[in-house]
């Protein structure tokens, strides 16, 4: 999970541009494409990194639109929690706030369904290793 530039080999709904040498830390930018299964383009923002920490298997990110928290935010996340020998849960999602979301529930439907995709190909790619 924390090869970032190469989830593009295992989902089509998520993509992260090459990153510069060394940690993931807080504060550092990210450039980012989402597609949600069935939309024309990919959709491209740079989030800051909250949180990356390999250790407790976690790394979350906040995107905004038009460099304001008053439209639209999403806060993504993903943690790895341990559940046995060759046993992991992934918990995979976002937090959305801001004006707009209550007018965005078809497009939040699908980034759902792009979620689920990217949950099923991590899974495909960690059980192949």
């Amino acid at each position: 999970m924390s090869d970032l530039p190469n989830w593009g080999s295992f989902n089509s709904f998520l993509k992260v541009d090459p990153l510069p040498p060394g940690p993931l830390k807080p504060g550092q930018p990210l450039a980012v494409a989402f597609q949600p299964p069935g939309a024309k383009s990919a959709t491209k923002m740079q989030p800051q990194v909250l949180a990356f920490e390999p250790s407790s298997k976690e790394l979350r990110w906040r995107g905004k639109l038009f460099n304001t928290d008053l439209l639209f935010v999403g806060e993504h996340f993903f943690q790895l929690k341990e559940l046995g020998p060759k046993k992991t849960l992934l918990l995979h999602g976002e937090d959305f706030k801001g004006c707009l979301v209550p007018l965005l529930g078809g497009m939040l439907k699908d980034t759902e369904k792009g979620f689920i995709d990217f949950n099923q190909g991590l899974k495909r790619a960690a059980e192949q290793t």
